[in-house]
């Protein structure tokens, strides 16, 4: 393992998190270089947290969102790899390790994953593992899905994620996802099958509207169209939308039926409506799909004696 390693732990409005946070990356079996805590512009005094801690450096900024942040946090540091934390989320002992030896073994990687475990607000496990290995072709991969999952499971190469453009600011969501497909285009990316970093599941994280998530992961998809309209990923991408509406599907079931245990059913029937008019419009657009490819293959074929 060589290279110096760095922890940006971004926080908004999550003060009450941010102290375990921290401390989850100082407890790592091989130090962090640097750990910088970007506040986006928080109400709930992260300074406060942050000055407990002797060499963790805070850097504030007005409130732009997470793709933002994630950008401040990288221009911050100088370290040659580098591994984004939310503040309500943390990292196992070995995740520096686990991501320093993985890029040892595949040094031209953009960026490698590992592992991870889902808990509740007190810590509790909600499920075991989540992994999903990556294929030989990334960039098709990602296209049917985001095989990652978890967003601080990953170590990026500090100067290939400059490479590409860092994080879109612009993205209010899926702005992890964007930026593993611009990295698959560009460099390898490769995965170990260690549990790295523990996802904690409070109900306000920012995945938790699957009608929004649809809109914005659907938007990351029809990003990659320009790449691969005419070729044979075209139809890898379409699956792609096809298995992101159903996979939000069952997350906004699930959302109902919470809903009307607790009595809110009212509640949701605005984002039922928003969900159900874009999942409509991608069984629309698959149809579509599906006849232009009949109507091609009709016409090319030999006419009939």
């Amino acid at each position: 393992m060589t290279g110096s390693i760095a922890l940006v732990i971004n926080t908004y409005q999550q003060a009450h998190f941010l102290s375990a946070s921290i401390e989850s990356g100082f407890a790592q079996t091989v130090p962090f270089d640097e750990i910088i805590v970007v506040d986006d512009g928080s109400t709930d005094n992260p300074a406060s947290v942050v000055a407990r801690y002797p060499g963790v450096r805070l850097v504030t900024q007005p409130n732009a969102g997470l793709g933002a942040a994630r950008n401040t946090g990288l221009k911050a540091c100088s370290s040659s790899y580098i591994v984004f934390l939310d503040a309500d989320d943390l990292l196992m002992p070995n995740a520096a390790r686990a991501g320093l030896t993985c890029h040892a073994l595949n040094p031209p990687a953009g960026l490698v994953y590992g592992a991870h475990r889902r808990i509740g607000t007190q810590g509790e496990p909600l499920g075991g593992d989540v992994y999903s290995e990556m294929g030989i072709d990334s960039f098709r991969t990602f296209l049917t899905g985001n095989v990652i999952g978890m967003h601080a499971t990953v170590v990026y190469d500090r100067l290939k994620l400059c490479d590409i453009g860092a994080f879109d600011a612009s993205l209010p969501r899926c702005e992890d996802y964007d930026v593993y497909f611009r990295m698959a285009r560009k460099h390898p990316v490769r995965s170990h099958s260690e549990v790295v970093a523990l996802y904690r599941w409070h109900g306000q994280n920012m995945s938790a509207d699957p009608s929004v998530m649809l809109k914005w992961v659907l938007c990351i998809n029809d990003r990659q169209r320009a790449l691969t309209a005419g070729t044979v990923l075209e139809d890898e991408r379409l699956l792609g939308r096809r298995v992101w509406v159903r996979y939000y599907k069952d997350e906004m079931v699930s959302d109902l039926v919470r809903d009307y245990q607790a009595q809110k059913a009212l509640v949701s029937v605005t984002r039922n409506l928003r969900f159900a008019m874009i999942a409509t419009f991608e069984v629309g657009r698959w149809f579509i799909h599906r006849l232009e490819r009949v109507y091609r293959r009709r016409a090319k074929s030999p006419p009939c004696n």
